[in-house]
């Protein structure tokens, strides 16, 4: 879904499609994972002239994915590549995502505000205009520094030096960078796979929303393998597993997205701004038992996830998949 914010519209900027190079099973894994990862830095660059004229939010949306998914790519596959250009892309690429947080959340916020006004009763208005007054003007502030940044002359920079290490010639540094691509998906998904079920049996109805936030996290790292590497897995059954981890992953994201909201709205207490202060902790407590009423459907969700027979399905399937098998 698209938004635009505050009303304006679309001109000649448009949010790119993601796309990715086509791959071989039998290609390197170095090679494969530097075509992709410029690939992803590519359409990360195209978004950057929509973020600084602030014509939708979804160029900030967009820009951020291809951002998140170059830097779970790099650490899924790190192995695969030389350990200086792991030191040199890191703390760049976590620069540059870092810069954007702020503003994201804020967006997220203001693209909400008429959910949160139906959960409050009419007379809590006044309040919670107040708030959305004081949150769109730190949004205009917080735009013109992430316009700013990405203007800099540190920005195009870290910008080069990123591109200039993925489009390196391999290196082969490592055992992993030059065994085939598919081999080496297929181990890391089964391995991540039995690290997540581990993670699941410990997690019961005393855990710390933590737990359940690090396996979230686990599950987009999964789901990001089976997407990087779709065309040369078998469609059929893993287009089924797909569809299962993005049923679960929703039911997670709704989960963190109540202890999300409600760190944010409690950040912005203030007991010198009692009408705003009031809805504020209207909402905080409205959200905190939706949470209470979510929790019990994360313990479903992962029970319904890891049965006897997805772990067998996945055995199977990710031990014996073969390019254009549509089993």
């Amino acid at each position: 879904m698209r938004f635009l914010l505050m009303g304006q519209a679309i001109h000649a900027l448009e949010p790119k499609q993601y796309s990715l190079p086509p791959l071989t099973e039998d290609m390197q894994t170095e090679p494969a994972v530097r075509a992709m990862a410029v690939a992803m830095l590519d359409q990360a660059r195209l978004h950057v002239g929509g973020v600084i004229a602030d014509t939708d939010t979804e160029f900030l949306h967009q820009f951020r994915v291809n951002i998140r998914k170059l830097r779970s790519l790099i650490s899924l596959l790190k192995k695969a590549l030389p350990a200086t250009m792991i030191d040199a892309l890191r703390p760049r690429l976590s620069s540059i995502a870092s810069k954007t947080n702020k503003l994201r959340d804020l967006d997220v916020f203001l693209l909400a505000q008429d959910n949160y006004r139906a959960m409050l009763p009419e007379n809590f208005g006044s309040g919670l205009t107040e708030l959305y007054s004081l949150i769109k003007k730190q949004r205009k502030q917080e735009k013109n520094k992430v316009a700013g940044y990405l203007s800099s002359d540190n920005y195009r920079a870290d910008l080069a030096i990123c591109t200039a290490e993925l489009s390196q010639h391999s290196a082969y540094q490592t055992p992993m960078a030059s065994t085939p691509v598919l081999q080496v998906v297929k181990k890391l998904l089964l391995k991540r796979y039995h690290k997540m079920l581990a993670m699941s049996a410990a997690i019961d109805s005393q855990s710390a929303d933590e737990k359940i936030h690090e396996l979230r996290i686990e599950f987009k790292k999964l789901r990001y393998l089976i997407e990087f590497f779709a065309d040369l897995l078998p469609k059929r059954r893993t287009g089924k597993i797909a569809g299962k981890i993005k049923k679960i992953q929703t039911i997670l994201g709704n989960y963190n997205d109540y202890c999300i909201q409600i760190e944010f709205l409690s950040s912005y207490v203030d007991d010198t701004r009692i009408e705003m202060s009031k809805a504020l902790s209207g909402l905080v407590a409205i959200l905190h038992q939706k949470k209470l009423e979510e929790r019990p459907k994360v313990e479903n969700a992962l029970a319904d996830f890891f049965t006897e027979n997805m772990t067998i399905e996945f055995d199977l399937v990710f031990e014996a998949a073969k390019t254009g098998d549509s089993k």
